[in-house]
């Protein structure tokens, strides 16, 4: 998969299903948007060359490939292989050394100076497990950093209209933006299973996400989410297919921040910065 790598953790048949659905639809060109985010993580987790660098959830590699590029030691750890194949060849086009792990959140490796997660670790199926398992592999007196999509912007609104169009998710199931709400994130990291941060800061931030028309944002919605893809030929079949377009372009409406034809929304992320203590 890379020129590093390492055996891959034994998935859970519940995580091999949630990998497929990722691997779906077109999160490549969605994660090209969301490289300003995986920066701005980067920048707050403090990387100097040398820095070992945990990016759990990494996608297409984007906070880890920010943070080679400012010559830290960086692994990217992910459950979905098609996305990791991605990062891994954007690594080799640029010439970088990132070492590639196909694992889940709460099936991490080694100890890193920095851990971080730019909307991965907030799909995790148990959050506190997750937020105990970064802490675990952080160094002492390092630092965690995370960027989760809020219960209140944009993302939430969009996981809601699309969410009239799937199955229900399991009843144990807690939102992902949860991980976008601080007092959940204070919560998890706080807790002693976690391994009791010193300190945890939270702020808030937005992506602008433009596009030429309400329409072209729905395709492009839709194109890029693999749980809408896997879902296709059933929406297809009952003529809810376009039903969800329509929804998902009104939206857009709803949130465009520009006047003219053209869109542009803005979507909240909280940015959590935790030290782990020493």
């Amino acid at each position: 998969m890379s020129e590093t790598s390492v055996p891959s953790a034994s998935p859970t048949s519940s995580a091999t299903r949630a990998a497929s659905t990722w691997a779906a639809g077109d999160y490549p060109a969605m994660a090209r948007r969301l490289v300003p985010v995986a920066d701005r993580v980067i920048a707050a987790a403090g990387v100097a060359p040398g820095t070992t660098l945990l990016d759990v959830g990494c996608g297409t590699g984007n906070a880890a490939l920010a943070a080679a590029r400012l010559g830290a030691v960086a692994t990217g750890t992910d459950p979905t292989p098609e996305l990791l194949a991605v990062a891994a060849r954007r690594a080799r086009e640029e010439g970088l050394p990132v070492t590639w792990q196909e694992a889940s959140a709460d099936r991490l490796t080694g100890v890193h100076d920095r851990v971080v997660s730019v909307f991965g670790a907030m799909y995790a199926p148990d959050p506190r497990r997750a937020a105990a398992s970064m802490v675990e592999h952080c160094a002492p007196g390092g630092r965690i950093v995370s960027a989760a999509w809020t219960p209140d912007g944009f993302m939430a609104a969009a996981s809601r209209a699309m969410g009239r169009y799937l199955p229900p998710p399991p009843p144990d199931a807690g939102p992902p933006t949860h991980w976008g709400d601080a007092d959940k994130v204070r919560e998890w990291f706080a807790a002693p299973e976690a391994g009791g941060a010193t300190e945890i800061a939270t702020s808030t931030d937005h992506v602008r996400l433009a596009f030429a028309s309400p329409i072209e944002a729905a395709e492009f919605w839709v194109r890029t989410a693999g749980h809408l893809q896997a879902e296709r030929r059933r929406l297809e079949a009952s003529g809810a297919w376009q039903a969800l377009h329509h929804d998902l372009a009104a939206l857009f409406t709803e949130w465009n921040r520009t006047p003219g034809s053209g869109v542009e929304v803005e979507s909240s992320y909280l940015l959590a910065v935790v030290t782990r203590s020493v």
